[in-house]
Order: C-alpha cells, then sequence, then structure tokens
C-alpha cells in the first residue's frame, strides 16, 4: 500500500490512528466499513481489540452472516467477538419512526458498547463510519455517536467509503465489494409504527428476491404493498421475472408491488399505501 497514492496515505494515518487507540470496542454491523475497520484494529491491538455485533430484530440476516466472518477472523489474530442484545424497539421513540429514529437506536446501541468498554477496561468505542457518512445531512446517529464520545477512525483518516473498498480489496478481504447495507427499520416510511413483524416480512421478501439472482434489493414496507428497488440495470430482469417476485412479495403477505431503480437513502417520506 506504500505506493504514494492518496488512499495509501490516508491508510497510513488509519494505522497511526488505530494504533494510538490502545485498546478498544468496535461496533460490528457486518458491512463493510465496520468489518475493514475490524481487520485493521484486531492485527493491530491483538487481544486489545473486542468487536461487539448488536442483535436486534433490524438487523438484516446477511449483515449477521458477515458480521460472524469478521469477527471469527479477528479471532484468529486474537482479537474478541461477543454478540449482544440491544432492545431499541422496546423504546416508544424509536418504535414510532420518527425522522430522529437513527439517534435513538445508536443511543442504545453505543451505551450498551459504553458500558461493555467500562467493564473490560478498554479505552475506546469506535464505529466504521467514513467520511463518506460524514459529508451526508440529516445523519442523527452521527450526533448520537458524538454524544457518547464515540470514535470513527476512518472518518478521522478522512478515508471516503470508495477507499474502503479500494483498501479492503488490497488487504485480501474477500467481500470487498458486497453491497451496500442498512437496518431494516430503513425501508419502512417515517411515522409508520415499526415492528419486529414488518421487520421480519421486508428481510423475508428480499433474501427471496435475494435467491432470484438480484445483489442489491430493498423492499420498502409501503404498507399493504411493497415497492421492490434493485439496481437500475436490473429494473428490466425485475419485471421479466415478475412471475417469482410476485410469488415471493405476495408470500410474505404483501398485497402487490411496484419497481424502482434503488438510489441509496431509506424509505423516508414515501407514501404509506393501505390497499
Amino acid at each position: 500500500m506504500a505506493d504514494g497514492t492518496p488512499a495509501a496515505d490516508r491508510f497510513s494515518k488509519l494505522l497511526g490512528l488505530v494504533a494510538d487507540l490502545e485498546s478498544c470496542v468496535v461496533a460490528l454491523s457486518g458491512g463493510i466499513d465496520s468489518s475493514f475497520l475490524l481487520h485493521v484494529a484486531s492485527r493491530l491491538l491483538g487481544p486489545r481489540c473486542l468487536a461487539v455485533t448488536a442483535d436486534s430484530p433490524a438487523l438484516p440476516e446477511w449483515d449477521r452472516s458477515d458480521a460472524r466472518v469478521a469477527g471469527a477472523a479477528a479471532a484468529e489474530v486474537g482479537a474478541g467477538w461477543r454478540v449482544v442484545a440491544t432492545r431499541e424497539l422496546d423504546d416508544p421513540r424509536y418504535a414510532q419512526n420518527p425522522r430522529s429514529r437513527c439517534f435513538f437506536c445508536k443511543t442504545e446501541v453505543y451505551g450498551t458498547l459504553d458500558r461493555i468498554r467500562r467493564a473490560e477496561g478498554l479505552a475506546w468505542v469506535v464505529d466504521g463510519a467514513n467520511a463518506t457518512d460524514l459529508a451526508a445531512t440529516d445523519r442523527p446517529g452521527l450526533a448520537a455517536a458524538e454524544e457518547l464520545a464515540v470514535r470513527s477512525p476512518l472518518a478521522e483518516a478522512e478515508l471516503t467509503k470508495d477507499d474502503v473498498r479500494q483498501l479492503a480489496r488490497a488487504l485480501g478481504m474477500k467481500d470487498w465489494d458486497r453491497p451496500s447495507s442498512a437496518c431494516l427499520s430503513s425501508r419502512i416510511p417515517y411515522g409508520a409504527r415499526i415492528t419486529p413483524e414488518r421487520l421480519r416480512r421486508v428481510e423475508s421478501a428480499e433474501l427471496g428476491i435475494r435467491a432470484l439472482g438480484f445483489t442489491q434489493v430493498r423492499v420498502r414496507d409501503l404498507g399493504a404493498r411493497a415497492r421492490v428497488e434493485v439496481e437500475a440495470g436490473d429494473v428490466e430482469r425485475l419485471l421479466a421475472d415478475r412471475y417469482h417476485v410476485d410469488e415471493v412479495v405476495r408470500g410474505v403477505g404483501f398485497t402487490g408491488w411496484s419497481s424502482a431503480s434503488y438510489a441509496g437513502g431509506g424509505a423516508g417520506d414515501l407514501p404509506v399505501v393501505d390497499r
């Protein structure tokens, strides 16, 4: 990585930042950012690095699986990994699904991780937020991280999302190009109540559509109906396979669906359709 490119320079800065942490709890969601951070921290800090995955109904199965892989790899070099249950759905402020939903979620998650940090005598809680994340607007989860003194070494090193993928590939991480992921609650429009049943419904639908050969999938829960989003280049194939998509979507309880190109972000202000 010492080829003098900007990404390499930022990577060197990351190595210094992580080494200076001395010890940490890594919030391991299973996404490429936190997995990459753990890959680096586990090798620099060894047993002074503990990865923790917050087990929540909003965590997709594919992220759970990726977290297991990343946690096992970290354990091989002496770091720790554990799964802890979090209870954000028990907080009515979260379940009511306001625009500030992520603040309440991250307050629960980071608060749980900070208690573990103190119990284990570790110095910092760190997360996988990168410079691209920090440049985005309307990120209440970042406010919770700041309030609880959570460090974001990738962002501090000015590493972007593209940098992370490039570096993960160079380090030999097999899933460096895995699709971006997000919590299942992001599939539900603001103001529509979040329940375990709704979360399982969108997860089951997305698993079914992934099984049809689509990599990036979002099933937005609009009430009775769903909106199925795939990459722009895959929309035509999605519609061509309408019979099987319909079978999946109706099979989990939706009455119908529409298609759209995936453009990132959550369901936001999409209208809820009750028929």
